[in-house]
């Protein structure tokens, strides 16, 4: 997760570069699948080779709490929804209040008890 807006917790903007540039390669390599209904021809001399490998489930940074979406119905009725959570997080700013996930942005509005520990988890001092 990429940190903006801190005062001492932020990314720096050649990391949120790229980033950027890798989100924007897979979502044209996934176009391309889309598009030309078939996997690519991957050159063995240019494409890494994973051996003995197997699938593991890891934990990402996600955004956890009552999420009201615009034109929720369950708000106007002062009812609050399930807990529920975003998509991993991607950049997140706690002083401008504003998240984005895989999916969308976000405003962050009250924080929870448990919020300043988990942002502990979560950064990184300093630019990388």
């Amino acid at each position: 997760m990429l940190r903006v807006g801190e005062e001492r917790t932020n990314s720096s903007w050649a990391s949120i570069a790229r980033h950027a540039n890798a989100v924007e390669d897979l979502a044209a390599d996934l176009r391309q699948v889309i598009e030309s209904r078939s996997l690519p021809e991957l050159d063995a001399s240019r494409t890494p080779v994973v051996e003995e490998w197997y699938i593991e489930k890891f934990v990402v940074p996600t955004l956890v709490g009552f999420i009201t979406y615009p034109g929720d119905s369950g708000r106007r009725r002062g009812q609050r929804g399930p807990m529920s959570f975003t998509g991993p997080l991607h950049l997140f700013s706690l002083r401008q209040g504003v998240a984005r996930s895989s999916h969308r942005w976000y405003r962050v509005g009250h924080p929870s008890p448990a919020a300043e520990d988990s942002l502990r988890r979560w950064s990184v001092e300093g630019e990388f």
